[in-house]
């Protein structure tokens, strides 16, 4: 999108200073090093029969202690789009309509929305009318004002690599079985395939995901894992002013908001979960999946921002942006009912070999 500012680019990456606070000696902490590689390390090499690349393995990352492939960020807005685009071409009206998300959730700012000619598409009644999306599917209808944005995070540009939110249980299983179908016919089709292989998505356990949380570090000494106690200092980009200015709560002039980033040092946590933050840290919806630092097992956002559904339904795991970080320790659990703007998920996967 024209003007649009690069996310990855939003922490000045070379000012962040991380404090660890667990006070290990040199000794505990190589031992732990040694233990998170060997038990990331044992299975890649005694598991991978045809010496495939690491970094093509369906899932993303491996997970030795469970064999298991895992996503390195939760489900994306792209991701769900990606999954709507294809059943709207096989499936009934119906299933299509049952998969849309509950776009209510998140209401964004009426500075932060696009028109529909910025996506290249011919405006209905010219180029300066708004237009709001409702109902079940992308309709535009003209509307007079501002415009109402409560449908328009899921599908906004600039929030494709944002958490998908406002699904359900449900919603998230049919996914993993729709990607576990694509993914396993993409695989067998490749022309180099000589032994045919079974892919299979699915949500964690909870116990799985406690242990991918946990990277290798002991849950009950370290409720957080590595991020215990921990603090991580910061500067945002300045160039991030104009499109900090669409996304903050309370609106402020650019001027004021470069100014303010140039003179400010971020003293913060590692888990976006609710806390205290100045004003241009101060948004609408979850962050970006790739943003922060990954845990010890390369998973970006396993703990805060939205909490994981599990295999156990009605269970989420790891905290949100709107938790305190007291009750997201990877032990917690945050209960659900209903879709919500906290509350997201990301799979786990299993490669088969068929005789």
């Amino acid at each position: 999108m024209p003007g649009s500012f690069q996310e990855s680019k939003l922490i000045r990456w070379r000012s962040v200073k991380w404090e660890d606070a667990r006070n290990l000696t040199k000794e505990e902490l190589k031992a732990e090093r040694q233990e998170q590689f060997a038990t990331m390390m044992k299975v890649i090499v005694d598991n991978n029969p045809d010496n495939v690349p690491f970094n093509y393995a369906p899932g993303g990352l491996f997970i030795g202690p469970l064999r298991l492939f895992f996503d390195e960020t939760a489900v994306a807005n792209i991701h769900w789009q990606e999954f709507l685009h294809y059943i709207k071409q096989d499936s009934s009206a119906a299933f299509y309509r049952s998969m849309l998300p509950d776009s209510t959730v998140i209401r964004l700012n009426e500075r932060d929305h696009f028109r529909y000619d910025d996506l290249g598409f011919e405006l209905r009644g010219g180029r300066n009318v708004n237009y709001t999306v409702v109902g079940e599917d992308t309709t535009f209808h003209q509307v007079s004002g501002q415009i109402p944005v409560d449908s328009i995070y899921y599908r906004h540009p600039e929030y494709l690599y944002y958490p998908i939110v406002g699904v359900s249980y449900e919603q998230a299983v049919a996914y993993c079985q729709w990607r576990s179908k694509v993914v396993t016919s993409f695989v067998n089709s490749l022309p180099k395939r000589k032994q045919k292989v079974k892919v299979t998505y699915r949500l964690p356990t909870e116990q799985e995901w406690e242990i991918i949380a946990s990277a290798g570090v002991d849950k009950n000494r370290f409720p957080w894992s590595t991020a215990t106690d921990a603090t991580v200092k910061y500067k945002v980009n300045p160039k991030a002013a104009a499109f900090i200015a669409k996304k903050i709560v309370d609106a402020k002039p650019v001027a004021q908001i470069t100014q303010d980033l140039k003179e400010t040092e971020v003293h913060d946590l590692p888990i976006n979960v609710k806390r205290p933050l100045p004003y241009f840290l101060q948004f609408r919806t979850p962050a970006y999946v790739y943003g922060g630092i990954p845990n010890d097992y390369g998973g970006y956002h396993v703990l805060g921002n939205v909490a994981e559904m599990v295999a156990e339904k009605g269970i989420a795991k790891g905290g949100s942006w709107k938790d305190e970080l007291s009750t997201s320790k990877i032990t917690d659990r945050q209960l659900y009912t209903t879709p919500s703007d906290k509350v997201g998920f990301r799979c786990v996967c299993e490669a088969e070999l068929l005789k």
